[in-house]
């Protein structure tokens, strides 16, 4: 077979590769060859794979087959390659960047998350400081009253019903976040600590 016959197979097999890592990038994250190969050119240009044609050769090489056989030349593979490092980085940072602390995304992830934590965490102080003072207004209300002890017993025990409520009614939220209430301060309020 002739060289150039190899370098075109090279190159249609490297494309279709390319293409293959775009469309489904979960597949190719844990290829380390794959993922050394999409670094650089000069990588893409020496990776080889028997079993798609794709022999390796020099980035002189792999430029001009690219030359002869698409009307974007080389940029459109390098394109197809920068296009699938993107895809493997991203299915990646998907998954494994909220545990990494050492990538500039992982971190950046860790952040917005608590971020976002101490919003929930501010908004659930905030409905529990409310539930606070109306609870002391009511203590207040109820210790100034010159209502007999029954009276005062019956407004305790409605006041104490009305707390229990509101606070069984943060427990049985489900989505959280919605309402503004983190799961850390309901499982502190129900008791689960």
């Amino acid at each position: 077979m002739k060289n150039l016959d190899i370098n075109h197979k090279k190159v249609i097999g490297t494309k279709e590769l390319l293409i293959n890592i775009i469309q489904d990038p979960n597949s190719f994250k844990n290829n380390e060859m794959v993922k050394s190969a999409l670094k650089s050119q000069g990588n893409l240009a020496k990776f080889k794979d028997q079993e798609r044609d794709i022999v390796s050769c020099s980035l002189n090489t792999l430029k001009s087959a690219c030359e002869s056989l698409f009307d974007q030349g080389f940029s459109e593979l390098d394109y197809l390659r920068k296009s699938a490092l993107d895809a493997i980085k991203k299915s990646m940072t998907d998954v494994d960047s909220k545990a990494n602390k050492s990538t500039k995304s992982g971190l950046k992830n860790m952040v917005d998350e608590l971020e976002t934590s101490l919003l929930n965490m501010r908004k659930s102080n905030f409905l529990l400081t409310l539930m606070i003072s109306e609870l002391l207004g009511e203590l207040k209300r109820m210790a100034e009253s010159e209502n007999p002890i029954d009276d005062k017993l019956y407004d305790y025990k409605e006041i104490n019903k009305k707390v229990e409520e509101k606070f069984s009614y943060i427990s049985i939220i489900k989505d959280f976040e919605d309402y503004g209430v983190c799961k850390d301060c309901v499982q502190m309020l129900k008791g689960d600590n």
